[in-house]
């Protein structure tokens, strides 16, 4: 697998690897401060993970519709193609005011280091949520995803081990969007398409500590428009994993 800018390849399987399982024993909170600068890095301290991580409030999506991009074929002047105009620049309007709003409030914001980043803050999601470590969910996930996580956690019937093959196409920003909750309080909501292959392997464990049996590998292309979210006025406030939106249906792996 290509490695993508620094502290990447290796070095992220090896932080992953680090965040422990079910069955790892506990370590004291020192030890964990000393390992976490690596994965803060990585994450450009788009979070926090100390006791006193404030979670994010759960405000709702600001928005769900992504457009379809433009096209030569929305230029036929018919009704519908009027009508993709108007929304395309409805939807345009409101990036570059979200856009400009972060950069206000975030000084030195980028989208396609953001963009980096937020996938590889999705990858540590499906390590963790793999390893069923659920402390960790709590550290990059708003609380209403950490519940959902949980209680698919509950439910499911066999452990596995997850692994990225490749990101098939970079992960890129398809939609921006602010809004002011009260007062000075604006929330911002970043949508990342992430395109990658994965490889899924069950795990079932032998009863009565007998032999752990690893299922057949499936390999997978998986296609998900990820929300990540955060208070942009409050400086202390990481970005998070809000949740998922279906992909467009113009926008389905092939």
């Amino acid at each position: 697998m290509a490695t993508v800018g620094l502290f990447r390849g290796p070095a992220v399987r090896s932080i992953a690897a680090a965040l422990g399982s079910r069955s790892a024993p506990a370590i004291n909170r020192s030890a964990q401060r000393l390992a976490m600068p690596a994965v803060l890095q990585i994450a450009r301290s788009y979070v926090r993970t100390d006791n006193e991580r404030l979670f994010i409030q759960e405000f709702g999506l600001l928005c769900k519709h992504i457009p379809e991009p433009w096209t030569v074929s929305a230029l036929v002047p018919t009704a519908d193609s009027f009508a993709r105009i108007k929304s395309f620049a409805k939807e345009r309007l409101l990036d570059v005011f979200s856009l400009l709003t972060l950069k206000y409030h975030l000084g030195g914001w980028k989208k396609a280091p953001f963009a980096a980043d937020a996938e590889e803050l999705y990858n540590y999601m499906n390590e963790a949520y793999a390893q069923g470590n659920g402390k960790y969910l709590e550290t990059i996930c708003t609380p209403n995803m950490v519940a959902s996580l949980r209680n698919s956690l509950k439910s499911r019937k066999f452990d596995f081990d997850w692994r990225k093959e490749s990101t098939l196409t970079p992960a890129r920003i398809v939609q921006i969007r602010c809004g002011r909750i009260a007062g000075n309080y604006t929330v911002g909501q970043v949508v990342v398409r992430i395109d990658q292959e994965q490889t899924v392997t069950p795990i079932v464990k032998g009863a009565r500590g007998g032999p752990v049996r690893r299922g057949v590998p499936k390999t997978t292309h998986v296609r998900e428009y990820v929300v990540f979210q955060r208070a942009v006025t409050d400086s202390e406030e990481p970005w998070c994993i809000y949740g998922k939106i279906p992909v467009p249906s113009w926008d389905q792996p092939k």
